[in-house]
């Protein structure tokens, strides 16, 4: 047995150490070339000579790194784990000699390894650290290379040294056009040879029939559709909005690319005059996503489905204008495309900017100009009267500033200021108005999905509508912030901060957080919130199903019902939370200091909370009182119609509830009416003349008694003659009622058909006293009073 187990822990250690062997070169590879790539990152932003496309290229390789440093270190970290379990196993080392040889080997063969992954552990922790230093370096230089083009200025176009420089570059600048034109129209009367010129007429016409009338005729089916189909509501306009924004720029876009690609069907283009078709492609795409946004939200031709609180007269009068800008946006994409595939000079390159900032200026500044002539006081689409907000005066001012701000830097000779005030201006437009789209239908759908499957949720997991209201918000509001950190990164990216380095921040944020030895990531916190609201969710269901269906089956009373109820939810929350909190990646073992602040914050603020807290388990437990008891409780008297885990609810007589502590009903004395027995009571007095017949008066009481409904024959009633009282028969009458709370009504009954059994009778009831007043020496000579007084 001795040599079988040496000789099993022998195979172990032979398949471990090759594990190692076979692993470690690629770590250490992976780590090594990830190292060199960041030497060479660092050497090269060094010298501040960077254009913007290595900056890209250098942001990219940064984020390779780190995403496989993270990768490496997720594989590394539960190796490590495993490794450390195994010597832990082992135990510590016992002094020299006293250890057997083979378990000796392990033991140094599993340092070995052990120390080997926590060095590549610690080098990917570095790479990472390192790598998010040199992406931040990138930033900067790349903001630094930002600002040094905005401050750069050429000689203004108002003066003969600037188109000197363009003329002194004429000759190559056209060249190389003519170049590229011509490898175009080559490209295009290739297409056409009798070999090609079925394919190309046919894409041609199917890319034709795509952007004119299918996109016409797919209009009017979503019109009609969203009309028979989607519920009456905002969902309607917002989906018609955001279904027009699709499809024309789908089908658009389709349409060019299917041209393209009959054109170039048998390869008949060149190389730049590929890459020119598909910069036609794309700036078609841009073109038409733009054009097709200020469509859906002007909505000039369907006033009754335009989505913001704009007047008629604002979208009559620019409804020529999302085609204008979305033309701008196209020509401004070819002209930077054709300066790159052509190797324009920078002369034509700043021409061409120039020719950008100022048609899109232009465009502005007449965009507002038409808006601020509409009339005040019209009347918006879907029939609300249109005030002019604030904040729309305060955009419409500062566009004008825009405008004005690039003419004049654009003749100013400081033409890239121009060119990027002006873009800055026309991609914020698109940003805010595709942001306000999104979120108004994502909201929408909220909504709607919401109020659809009301029945289902408040059925399933009782739920009522406040809450579903509730939960619409916050989902849309997550999301609303969700979008706005996109609108955020698109509407920064010109500024020097590219979308890729605010990402590559927030990835190396999702990592973790690191709290003490606690590491939070997002996914944790999302996946902790998840297992809550479903624990919730799952609870809350588990009790409808207790109390409507199982329960009900048993022999409890009610009481005792929605005690296992609520008890049942306490537990099932401890049970979820210890569950959120896992998910979270804090074990009951992680949370010592927790458990020690909450002992001081008990000790000094929350002992009245936690003692009512143990009352309530108290309560529901041993049950002294229920829900259903009727109590008296100093003031409070009433129905007791919830006990929760702090507080209990008393529903007093005129319907009014009183919140009371439970700590209350377990230190105070409370009177019980129906602890024991639910039985109540009647009982008042009858007075009644000496000359009465007590027998006779005795058997009218309990004939009035046994003819109400409301008195229980077991115990039977019982009528007493108690007393005889300032010259009157004292009758006591007590009879029992299976209610108490009917006890009012019942006393009021009885003592009604009791006197009119009486009256019936002739049985007179007592006189009431008479008091004759009047001075003592008068009533001496007065005498005695004579009978018929």
């Amino acid at each position: 047995m001795m040599l079988l187990r040496r000789l099993f822990l022998a195979f172990v250690l032979v398949l471990a150490a090759a594990s190692a062997a076979a692993q470690s070169p690629d770590a250490g590879k992976l780590l090594d070339e990830a190292r060199q790539r960041i030497a060479d990152a660092r050497k090269q932003l060094e010298g501040r000579d960077v254009d913007d496309a290595t900056l890209s290229q250098m942001r990219d390789q940064m984020g390779a790194v780190d995403t496989h440093a993270n990768t490496l270190l997720g594989e590394l970290a539960p190796k490590f784990d495993a490794v450390a379990a195994r010597i832990e196993q082992l135990g510590p080392a016992p002094a020299k000699g006293g250890e057997a040889r083979d378990i000796a080997v392990q033991r140094a063969e599993l340092e070995k390894e052990r120390n080997a992954l926590d060095a590549d552990i610690k080098r990917a922790k570095l790479l990472i650290v390192d790598s998010g230093q040199v992406v931040a370096q990138i930033a900067d230089v790349r903001r630094a290379n930002f600002q040094a083009r905005l401050s750069q200025r050429t000689p203004s176009p108002l003066t003969p040294a600037f188109w000197h420089a363009i003329t002194g570059n004429l000759d190559r600048d056209l060249a190389g056009a003519r170049s590229l034109l011509a490898d175009l129209g080559a490209g295009v009367r290739a297409a056409f040879v009798p070999d090609n010129r079925v394919a190309s007429l046919v894409g041609i016409a199917i890319g034709a029939l795509l952007v004119l009338l299918g996109r016409w005729w797919v209009e009017r089916v979503l019109l009609r559709w969203t009309a028979d189909r989607v519920p009456h509501g905002r969902l309607r306009r917002s989906a018609l909005a955001v279904a027009l924004v699709v499809t024309t720029t789908l089908l658009t876009g389709l349409g060019a690319q299917v041209i393209v690609t009959a054109l170039d069907w048998h390869g008949v283009f060149g190389d730049d005059a590929r890459a020119f078709a598909r910069s036609i492609v794309s700036a078609v795409v841009f073109g038409s996503y733009v054009t097709g946004l200020g469509r859906a939200l002007l909505a000039a031709a369907r006033a009754s489905w335009r989505l913001p609180p704009v007047s008629d007269g604002v979208a009559v009068r620019l409804r020529h204008w999302p085609l204008l800008l979305g033309g701008a946006v196209a020509s401004s994409v070819l002209v930077k495309h054709f300066n790159e595939i052509a190797g324009t000079s920078l002369s034509a390159t700043i021409a061409g900017s120039l020719v950008v900032a100022l048609m899109y200026a232009l465009l502005i500044g007449w965009g507002l100009a038409r808006a601020a002539g509409a009339p005040d006081g019209d009347i918006a689409g879907h029939g609300e009267r249109v005030p002019r907000p604030v904040w729309v005066g305060v955009a419409m001012s500062l566009l004008w500033v825009g405008v004005v701000l690039a003419i004049v830097a654009a003749l100013s000779g400081y033409v890239a200021l121009a060119h990027q005030v002006a873009r800055q201006m026309v991609g914020l437009g698109i940003v805010a108005a595709t942001f306000y789209l999104v979120v108004h239908v994502v909201e929408d759908l909220f909504a709607a999905a919401l109020s659809s499957r009301a029945n289902w949720m408040r059925r399933t997991l009782g739920l009522d509508q406040r809450v579903l209201d509730q939960v619409a918000v916050l989902s849309s509001g997550v999301f609303r912030v969700f979008a706005l950190a996109i609108a955020l990164f698109a509407a920064l990216a010109p500024f020097g901060t590219e979308p890729g380095d605010l990402v590559s921040q927030l990835g190396r944020t999702a990592a973790g957080l690191k709290i003490g030895q606690i590491e939070v990531t997002p996914v944790a916190v999302f996946g902790a919130l998840a297992v809550l609201v479903l624990g919730i969710a799952a609870i809350r269901a588990l009790q409808r199903w207790l109390l409507v269906s199982y329960l009900p089956t048993t022999r409890m009373d009610p009481g005792m019902r929605s005690s296992m109820t609520t008890l049942l939810g306490t537990a099932g929350m401890v049970v979820v939370v210890a569950f959120a909190l896992s998910a979270l990646g804090l074990g009951l073992d992680r949370i010592a200091w927790v458990a020690s602040a909450l002992s001081v914050g008990i000790g000094f603020g929350l002992q009245a909370i936690v003692q009512n807290f143990v009352s309530g388990l108290i309560l529901l437990v041993e049950r002294p009182v229920k829900v259903g008891d009727w109590v008296v409780l100093g003031d409070a008297e009433g129905d007791i119609r919830r006990i929760n885990v702090r507080a209990t609810e008393i529903q007093m007589g005129d319907r009014s509830t009183v919140i009371v502590p439970n700590s209350e009903l377990i230190t105070k004395s409370v009177r019980n009416v129906t602890l024991a027995n639910a039985e109540g009571r009647v009982r008042f007095r009858v007075p009644l003349p000496l000359d009465s017949d007590p027998t006779r008066v005795v058997g009218i009481i309990k004939d009035a008694f046994a003819a109400h409904p409301g008195v229980l024959r077991e115990p039977a009633p019982n009528v007493l003659l108690d007393s005889i009282e300032n010259g009157q028969l004292m009758f006591i009458v007590v009879g029992f009622i299976a209610n108490p709370r009917q006890a009012g009504q019942v006393r009021s009954d009885l003592l009604l058909d009791i006197l009119a059994r009486l009256r019936a009778e002739g049985i007179a009831l007592s006189a009431p006293y008479q008091v004759n007043l009047g001075r003592v020496g008068e009533a001496d000579a007065a005498g005695p009073p004579s009978p018929d007084a």
